[in-house]
């Protein structure tokens, strides 16, 4: 009997949500409401890897997918998009190419977005490790601790940098990723039970309470903590979120249509607000926050749907030249 397909649309849709969230500081009454970035790229990159290693061990079609072809899927996913709203961004100035040099790191690597420069150079060790048997991806997710802990050691732990702008954390989304390629080839099957709601609740708990007290009580050191609670947070989540018990009460609700066009959204939605979002903050409008959050997201939706329709015109172009025939 054939296994069914885990249905990972709630995920996508809060991670889309929690991403979201977190850029908008500036529209909400309080800044401690634009929170839980940290928790929406973990369950992006969960899915990431959750979905690349469903397709790289899907039968004879992935195990015989060369490297070359799995990178060009991915790019040809990933780069209309990057290159649509990299140009919005030129023409608004939000960037500027002032020679050749420039002009690679916006559209080539490692483009205005930072997660996309991670989960490109994420996919090469992926291809391998994803077609391992769990046991080596366990074994590859612990050896991660070896470059963590030597470049958690070099960090100013007296400042908040585990989520910094530069690639510390970079290590713990791969490990995150690896997670995914884990839960794929171990056959998981999304359990909702009380224990599971029980273990992701208490896992936020742990995340919140670490987040709001290890600075308070000049203990920065501990605030590896923050990356080590996000494992739980998404294996749970997995479970209750992806579980049919939930999945099939919501997918008979009137709501389940924009959860599905939401996540069906995560990447575009990903990288419009980046330009859209952070180019609305310079404007500093003087409205009620209501009335500035309807002008930040109604657009973002609106940019988020142009940008993937040119983005699926592109990847369609770009297809019938690399195989003319096929069109």
């Amino acid at each position: 009997m054939a296994r069914r397909q885990t249905d990972t649309t709630l995920m996508l849709f809060m991670a889309t949500v929690l991403i979201t969230l977190s850029h908008l500081d500036a529209f909400v009454p309080d800044p401690r409401i634009a929170t839980g970035g940290a928790i929406g790229n973990s369950l992006f990159f969960f899915l990431s890897g959750y979905g690349l290693a469903m397709s790289l061990n899907a039968g004879p079609q992935g195990a015989s997918q060369s490297l070359l072809d799995y990178l060009r899927k991915r790019v040809l996913r990933l780069y209309p998009a990057v290159v649509i709203v990299a140009c919005a961004m030129l023409v608004t100035n939000r960037i500027a190419i002032n020679g050749f040099t420039d002009f690679a790191e916006v559209f080539f690597w490692p483009t205005p977005f930072w997660f996309i420069s991670a989960v490109m150079v994420f996919y090469v060790p992926i291809f391998f490790i994803a077609r391992l048997q769990p046991s080596g991806i366990a074994m590859a997710m612990g050896l991660l601790l070896i470059p963590y802990v030597f470049f958690y050691s070099q960090l100013d732990l007296s400042e908040f940098v585990v989520e910094g702008p530069d690639r510390f954390k970079w290590i713990n989304y791969f490990g995150i990723t690896l997670l995914g390629c884990l839960v794929a080839r171990a056959k998981v099957t999304p359990r909702l039970s009380s224990f599971t709601i029980a273990a992701l609740f208490a896992s936020l708990l742990l995340f919140l309470v670490t987040k709001l007290t290890v600075f308070r009580l000049d203990m920065g050191y501990l605030q590896f903590f923050m990356h080590v609670w996000l494992y739980p947070i998404v294996y749970f989540s997995y479970h209750v979120l992806s579980s049919e018990a939930v999945l099939s009460r919501l997918r008979n609700t009137p709501v389940f249509p924009a959860i599905s066009l939401l996540a069906g959204l995560t990447l575009e939605i990903y990288l419009t607000q980046t330009a859209w979002i952070h180019w609305l903050e310079e404007q500093n409008l003087a409205y009620g926050y209501t009335l500035l959050l309807l002008i930040a997201l109604v657009p973002l939706l609106v940019f988020s749907l142009i940008t993937q329709w040119l983005s699926n015109r592109m990847n369609a172009g770009v297809s019938r030249l690399i195989h003319p025939a096929a069109a």
